[in-house]
């Protein structure tokens, strides 16, 4: 922990390096540092959202516009000069090799692409990428992904009600990947998948 603070503290005293980009660089130093092997999130028993496997880190605040779409729940964000990729929090969209995997990336395209967005957050994954609530003229993202029916609430890192009765409106509309007779969480198949080596990083 004491060498996670140091890096820390040392990337952001660089001299010449942008706010953000400081914060970045000590994302991707932090986050190894501070995330020991432990069970994946999609492994576990949905659980509240003190256990994240993330870095945990000051807020912050950035503003940029959308580049690029990898799926329903990751963004590439130009801060900077620098392109940043952004994990939306909360939430879990299928992968691009499940059924509505590709049409949730196309949704998500809708909403942001090439457009200036405002990224919040406080907590990186495993990979260094923001966990990041994602605004476009106020408008919650992340939120609108689950209401449309292209993205489940994920349950092991949120048990936001007002996010959960989207989910359930979705569900009963049939919105999506809800008009399935039988949707498979996006993190119940990607443990399906570990052995076949077609898991995604997600």
């Amino acid at each position: 922990m004491s060498e996670g603070r140091e890096a820390l503290g040392m990337t952001c005293r660089t001299r010449g390096v942008g706010a953000i980009t400081a914060l970045l660089l000590a994302s991707l130093l932090v986050g190894p540092l501070l995330l020991q092997p432990q069970a994946r999130a999609q492994d576990r028993p949905a659980v509240a959202a003190t256990t994240h496997a993330v870095a945990r880190l000051p807020e912050h605040v950035a503003r940029g516009e959308v580049t690029g779409i990898s799926d329903g729940d990751t963004l590439y964000l130009q801060v900077e000069g620098a392109q940043l990729r952004v994990r939306l929090a909360r939430i879990d969209a299928p992968e691009r090799k499940q059924a509505f995997g590709r049409r949730s990336e196309q949704s998500l395209r809708e909403l942001v692409w090439k457009r200036v967005v405002t990224a919040k957050w406080h907590q990186v994954d495993r990979y260094g990428r923001p966990i990041a609530e994602v605004f476009v003229d106020g408008f919650d993202v992340n939120a609108e992904q689950v209401r449309r029916g292209m993205a489940w609430v994920y349950l092991a890192y949120s048990r936001d009600p007002d996010l959960i009765r989207l989910e359930e409106e979705a569900r009963a509309d049939r919105r999506g990947l809800w008009s399935e007779s039988n949707p498979v969480a996006p993190w119940v198949w990607r443990k399906q998948h570990v052995a076949t080596g077609d898991e995604s990083r997600s």
